[in-house]
């Protein structure tokens, strides 16, 4: 199996992406999934089409929950709870990449369904929230590719 790793630099939002491949037939299987120790997260989706896997995506990004945290105005672990708890009910979700998405292609359609693939950012505050991440987070860069290295390891 001949495989294409594609490295997107420019997406701002990976719900706008994964829908854009939904609304092209992919069915989207999330993978594993892990909250690092800076409160970014990491993912792994399938994409398969006609029950064959199409690629696998691997995203580093920060959610809603990251804003709470870089706030950091709260008297106590209640409060910071509180917050959580509040943005979680709320109905906001959206997911920024910190690092490029990695998207291994297993099906040379996929290439051509994400070409010229733009967004913007879900938040007004979104650039600024990954500036914060990344001088807060000098080594951000390396986390993807553990990952990167265990999909190898596996394929």
């Amino acid at each position: 199996m001949t495989t294409n790793i594609l490295e997107l630099e420019n997406v701002k939002n990976l719900d706008a992406l994964l829908d854009i491949l939904a609304s092209k037939g992919y069915r989207i299987e999330p993978g594993p999934h892990a909250v690092m120790e800076d409160h970014s997260e990491i993912s792994v989706f399938k994409g398969f089409k006609n029950n064959e896997l199409a690629f696998i995506i691997i995203a580093h990004y920060i959610t809603q929950y990251y804003r709470v945290v870089v706030n950091g105005k709260y008297e106590n672990d209640q409060e910071f709870l509180e917050e959580l708890l509040r943005v979680k009910y709320s109905g906001e979700k959206w997911s920024i990449p910190v690092n490029p998405v990695f998207i291994a292609v297993f099906n040379e359609d996929v290439i051509k369904d994400i070409e010229g693939y733009q967004d913007t950012y879900p938040v007004s505050d979104g650039e600024a929230l990954v500036t914060r991440y990344r001088e807060k987070n000098p080594g951000y860069k390396d986390i993807p590719r553990v990952i990167i290295a265990r999909l190898i390891d596996e394929a």
